[in-house]
């Protein structure tokens, strides 16, 4: 497990780039460093979806329209996306308008992540950890990141987003979800949603039991009135 401060994790994206990756490779067979419980410790935690909504800047059901990888110092992967905006429920923005969001997780072929970092006797003791693969093998196999409790993004995917600005993510006009998983509720099946960090824990629990159990007993799931309702109710 990784534990890595809020304030730490924003400060050390400089020398942030962008990667060229085919999408195509990334298979299980080629993922060789799964990074999938790393935990950001946030300053706050929010009871209820209202609470969440008057803490955001903007509250959208959007759209993921298209993805991008970076890597920063020290093989801190990131993904940026293009959301397009299905119904505004904080915030100007109409529908049909795409605003760019950023998590953090991703992809990064292992020549990258080698390369991002600082120091040469950083890289080598990172080449070593890959011995047995040549240097043009590095480019086709792959690092994943992802934070504990949180889900890939997908082309295609549908979610409502809780975001914010910050000093960091804003500087292109991004935005971020409130304390990652916890400020995404993902559309399940048309018209349902449920918050991330619940539905992965859910989906821990039966690969942990082996059968589904009562889904309700699990995680909550919420209509698009529903959530709209709640949203509301921080106005």
């Amino acid at each position: 497990m990784l534990l890595i401060l809020c304030s730490i994790c924003l400060t050390a994206c400089s020398g942030e780039r962008k990667l060229e990756i085919n999408t195509e490779e990334i298979t299980k067979d080629t993922i060789v460093s799964c990074e999938d419980g790393m935990f950001y410790e946030y300053m706050h935690s929010y009871p209820d979806i209202p609470s969440l909504a008057r803490e955001s800047d903007v509250v959208v059901y959007a759209e993921t329209a298209g993805i991008s990888y970076y890597i920063a110092g020290d093989g801190v992967c990131r993904t940026k996306a293009d959301i397009k905006i299905l119904q505004s429920f904080k915030g100007n923005y109409k529908k049909g308008t795409k605003i760019k969001m950023i998590k953090d997780q991703g992809y990064a072929s292992v020549k990258d992540y080698i390369d991002s970092f600082r120091t040469k006797d950083e890289r080598r003791s990172c080449r070593q950890k890959y011995e047995q693969y040549s240097d043009e093998a590095l480019k086709h196999i792959y690092v994943l990141q992802i934070e504990q409790d949180d889900i890939m993004l997908e082309t295609g995917q549908k979610s409502i987003y809780f975001l914010q600005k910050s000093a960091y993510y804003n500087t292109d006009g991004t935005y971020a979800r409130i304390n990652g998983p916890e400020g995404e509720y993902m559309e399940t099946e048309e018209g349902y949603f449920a918050e991330v960090k619940t539905f992965c824990d859910y989906r821990k629990s039966i690969e942990t039991r082996g059968d589904t159990g009562t889904e309700e007993e699990e995680y909550q799931v919420f209509t698009l009135d529903e959530m709209a309702s709640q949203i509301n109710e921080s106005k």
